[in-house]
């Protein structure tokens, strides 16, 4: 049997709504990568640091993240939210539009335990040495963390951070299962009333494929630039460290 293309549905009225899909994955993968960030961030600290009161909270919630597959969080969050999250929190989130809300919870909550092993596994790749070395030269724990632990972590956290990214923009095509009108739920709903299936899916394809390039690309760059610059203060730093030989 031949199948004959069709790519003008990829334009007018059902080229918009791919492109609305488009809109709505860009914003659900920014803003989970935000909270993500930030959650995988601290309790990825607070595991390093080994703080016997919070590292097993810490630990509890990795592994119910790590080992549970996100789409039955994604629907898990959706379906019981109402009885679990503060009053004012549920309400926030219906009144931004429940479902993207659900789905942003959901996936940041599972990639958030995800990026709290990379940073984890990052700060570990620093000899904690070099910690005890600063702070007998009397720097606090923050001074310790942002001028001696981190800048030496960055370029181990970088890559798998990326890769992280690319995952989660992947993973935002399971909040169609809950109605987010993102990219895969604008390929459904057009393949539903024009039967053109194999078209769309071809452009969906190709849009995931440019976001998740684009986002390796910024990886790269952040890579490149954060070498240049510690290149940069080894240079600067060379000529002073001789001085003070002599």
């Amino acid at each position: 049997m031949t199948y004959h293309f069709d790519w003008s549905v990829l334009w007018g009225e059902w080229g918009r709504l791919l492109l609305e899909g488009v809109y709505a994955t860009v914003l659900l993968a920014a803003l989970t990568l935000v909270l993500a960030f930030a959650a995988g961030f601290l309790v990825g600290m607070v595991r390093w640091t080994r703080n016997r009161y919070l590292e097993p909270i810490c630990w509890a919630y990795v592994e119910f993240a790590r080992n549970t597959p996100p789409l039955v969080q994604i629907l898990f969050w959706y379906f019981s939210a109402v009885y679990l999250l503060p009053h004012w929190l549920f309400e926030y989130m219906r009144s931004v539009g429940f479902q993207f809300a659900a789905a942003v919870f959901a996936l940041s909550i599972y990639h958030g335990a995800f990026v709290a092993e990379t940073v984890r596994a990052g700060l570990n790749s620093v000899s904690r040495g070099q910690g005890e070395a600063a702070a007998s030269l009397g720097l606090t724990f923050i001074q310790r963390l942002v001028h001696v632990i981190l800048p030496q972590a960055v370029p181990a956290l970088v890559p798998p951070l990326t890769n992280e990214a690319v995952s989660l923009t992947k993973n935002t095509s399971l909040a169609m299962a809950i109605g987010v009108g993102e990219i895969a739920y604008q390929t459904r709903y057009i393949d539903t009333y024009t039967f053109r299936g194999v078209e769309v899916l071809v452009a969906s394809s190709v849009l995931y494929i440019v976001l998740c390039v684009l986002i390796e690309l910024a990886g790269d760059v952040v890579s490149k630039l954060y070498s240049r610059h510690l290149d940069t203060r080894a240079a600067t730093a060379a000529p002073a460290l001789a001085s003070e030989s002599v």
